[in-house]
């Protein structure tokens, strides 16, 4: 299963997200996942440095002939990357003028289904080509999402945009895993925010909140996914929640 974990808003704890759940899902199963951003927080955060000449998701995106299979590199915890810098910027750029060019990835990706169970795309905060590759290449969409009132506007052109793709049969199939709240804590903001997404989006599934922690940074510093930073199981559950969606959905 290919989910891209995407919100074109930034600093929703998006890679911390995709870090934390495919540091559980490599327990049990294959998991590999893509560095879809030129910031490159996902690569680092796994704690690799890319060294000159190494092959990144830039030559995955712009050199048709490249096997995405031949740029994949092990990191800690079993987890498996394709990594990225800031060259994927430019590629992005690059295939603008590109025939078929929101399907790059999508054909990059189908050939490694059958060597991983589970592949997470980190999507840039942006609406632009890279995510519109993930979402093409993915069969479901996880959204992290800030529990703040100007976050919950932000998600409506995303949702906007899966639902183009549905309309115009791109990718029919396309599908919602789920809204995941983040930085959640006990304001009447907070509260607010669950109770508008729960009441705006009632078919899609809204995933246990996320708390507030400073753990999640250090735990980005220690270059350790959440679970194996700490055992506190409010931190941990929601995302053991979602490993177990997807499980459900193989």
């Amino acid at each position: 299963m290919i989910i891209a974990v995407t919100n074109q808003k930034g600093g929703v704890a998006k890679t911390t997200s995709t870090i934390a759940l495919s540091g559980l899902l490599a327990e049990s199963s294959s998991c590999l996942v893509v560095d879809f951003d030129p910031q490159g927080n996902l690569t680092t955060g796994l704690g690799i440095k890319i060294q000159p000449g190494q092959m990144t998701a830039y030559e995955v995106l712009t050199d048709r002939k490249q096997s995405a299979s031949e740029t994949i590199i092990d990191t800690e915890y079993g987890i498996k990357l394709i990594p990225a810098d800031i060259s994927l910027a430019s590629g992005e750029k690059q295939i603008l003028t590109s025939a078929d060019n929101s399907r790059i990835l999508r054909k990059k990706l189908n050939p490694l289904r059958q060597e991983f169970a589970h592949i997470l795309i980190d999507c840039p905060p942006s609406l632009g080509m890279l995510t519109l590759n993930a979402l093409m290449a993915a069969d479901a969409v996880l959204i992290p999402v800030q529990c703040q009132f100007f976050a919950l506007e932000g998600l409506r052109q995303l949702l906007e945009t899966i639902e183009s793709l549905r309309d115009e049969d791109t990718h029919p199939n396309l599908q919602i895993l789920g809204v995941l709240p983040t930085m959640a804590d006990r304001t009447l903001t907070t509260q607010d925010a669950l109770k508008t997404l729960k009441t705006k989006l009632p078919g899609v599934k809204i995933f246990e909140p996320v708390p507030k922690s400073v753990q999640f940074p250090e735990s980005n510093l220690a270059r350790q996914p959440i679970h194996r930073y700490t055992t506190e199981r409010k931190l941990i559950e929601p995302y053991q929640e979602i490993a177990r969606k997807m499980a459900e959905q193989e």
